[in-house]
């Protein structure tokens, strides 16, 4: 396994192989032992549990799972770093490696259907693979995930604060959010300017009923479209764009019971799959 249990250490690696930290990709090294050691308590998966591992880097936590039984998939676009972990882990039966962009490559490969995802994922992209699998309907296994602190906010942001957003409703509709511990930028390397958080989603047990998923995620975009306007203002332009006047609008927010004055960050989940499953209704 590659150490690098300190900044230095991971430095002085970093340098004997003529590899470095590409910004563009938003490589921030866990260098804390300790705090590894806490993700991996929370992952403890099986023998025979198929795990992903989202952005493995050198390969520290991938050591880690490989040594329970297993059988990991790790998603990895850096050139530099996939040599390392080819060197270190090809010969093991339990490890495949899945090379370029993540959010193209594990497309392909849902029907594994994993019992868990971790990783810890880069701040710019975080939000967009999350959210790409909650719409995508993959949503069968556990997750725990490393991200911004202000992202996970946004995760189990509550309805009408601050931090609540479309992707809070998508996040929430389908999942139960945990936001488990966080960890100090100095615990990285290099230093990010921000705290991260180490945040656990669940399926959740009871998974709505949705009549047209492209329906709900169209509603979900545009309840957010303004956060200065009122829940009916905001449905006009989605419904617009599907043929329909202000009075279906208004029809449709009758049906579901909601008045057209209030926001629309203040609806909840289930607010927001009832008011889509009455449009589905409507349309047809």
């Amino acid at each position: 396994m590659v150490p690098y249990n300190s900044p230095k250490q991971l430095a002085v690696f970093l340098a004997q192989h003529g590899l470095s930290l590409k910004k563009r990709f938003g490589q921030n090294f866990l260098v804390n032992a300790d705090v590894r050691g806490r993700i991996l308590s929370l992952l403890s998966p099986a023998r025979g549990t198929r795990v992903w591992e989202i952005g493995p880097g050198l390969g520290c936590m991938s050591a880690a799972i490989l040594e329970t039984g297993a059988l990991l998939n790790v998603f990895e676009i850096d050139r530099g770093f996939i040599k390392i972990l080819v060197e270190e882990f090809s010969a093991r039966e339990n490890f495949r490696l899945i090379e370029g962009d993540v959010l193209k490559t594990w497309p392909p490969l849902r029907d594994e259907k994993p019992g868990l995802i971790f990783g810890n994922l880069p701040y710019n992209s975080a939000a967009a693979l999350i959210a790409d699998f909650l719409e995508k309907d993959f949503i069968q296994s556990r997750w725990v995930f490393m991200v911004q602190k202000e992202v996970a906010a946004r995760m189990a942001a509550k309805p009408g604060t601050k931090n609540y957003s479309s992707f809070s409703l998508l996040c929430q509709t389908f999942m139960t959010v945990q936001l488990l511990f966080e960890v100090s930028p100095a615990a990285f390397y290099p230093r990010p300017e921000v705290f991260s958080c180490v945040a656990g989603l669940q399926p959740r047990p009871d998974q709505p009923v949705i009549l047209c998923r492209g329906i709900f995620f169209g509603i979900l975009r545009a309840l957010f479209a303004s956060r200065r306007k009122t829940l009916k203002n905001n449905l006009l332009p989605w419904a617009a764009s599907l043929g329909k006047d202000a009075d279906w609008v208004t029809r449709l927010l009758d049906n579901a019971g909601l008045r057209p004055e209030i926001r629309g960050e203040t609806l909840s989940a289930a607010d927001a799959v009832s008011l889509a499953n009455q449009a589905a209704r409507l349309i047809r």
